[in-house]
């Protein structure tokens, strides 16, 4: 992509986004994986939000985010999951636990993204990216999105941290799921749907795609 507009336009992408129009704070842009030091500032400045997917990026090699170094600059990052094409399981929880480890990894510390700030990415983070005030965190008069974890197992035994523990080991599904006061998951089942039913459709549909 980055030496494709350099190609065919001239320039990078963030600067061809900028002759667009598609910046500022109304805008969001997945990955952002290739940006520079001058292309971080000026994502700040714009309050063009980041949405960070660490499982899809690792999976296919793209590169990693410099989410380290957004924060530092003021810049809004959520966390995401990116599509079934490259990230099956589409956990926000897991996101966060790989958001840590490849801030991390990228920035060669064990301090360069920590257990409450990944989760932020995860709550908070992809409110701002959205450019929402009313959800993200538990807030008199936002809506009540709120999901529940079991830290009680033998993965989790010793952690005296409960955040740490949800960042470091995140659980494989959530007990209880409840958006915008409505419970949607409970007991760790979906209750809004038939998730077998969705999985034989799904499992169809690939193979007659896939001839």
């Amino acid at each position: 992509e980055e030496h494709f507009c350099q190609e065919k336009f001239g320039r990078r992408p963030l600067e061809l986004m900028e002759d667009l129009g598609w910046t500022g704070d109304d805008v969001w842009y997945a990955h952002g994986i290739h940006l520079n030091d001058a292309e971080i500032d000026r994502i700040a400045e714009v309050g063009t939000g980041i949405a960070h997917c660490p499982s899809s990026n690792m999976r296919l090699g793209a590169g990693a985010c410099r989410v380290h170094d957004l924060l530092h600059a003021g810049a809004r990052v959520g966390l995401g999951v990116d599509g079934a094409a490259s990230n099956e399981d589409a956990n926000i929880a897991m996101e966060a636990h790989q958001a840590l480890l490849l801030a991390r990894v990228r920035a060669t510390s064990p301090t360069a993204l920590d257990a409450r700030a990944a989760w932020r990415l995860a709550t908070r983070g992809g409110a701002e990216c959205l450019g929402r005030d009313d959800c993200g965190s538990l807030e008199v008069g936002k809506r009540a999105d709120i999901a529940c974890f079991r830290v009680d197992d033998l993965a989790h035994a010793g952690i005296r941290d409960l955040v740490a523990a949800l960042a470091l080991a995140p659980p494989a599904r959530a007990q209880t799921v409840i958006v915008n006061g409505h419970v949607v998951v409970r007991d760790g089942r979906l209750l809004t749907a038939d998730e077998g039913e969705i999985a034989r459709e799904v499992a169809a549909t690939s193979a007659r795609l896939a001839g």
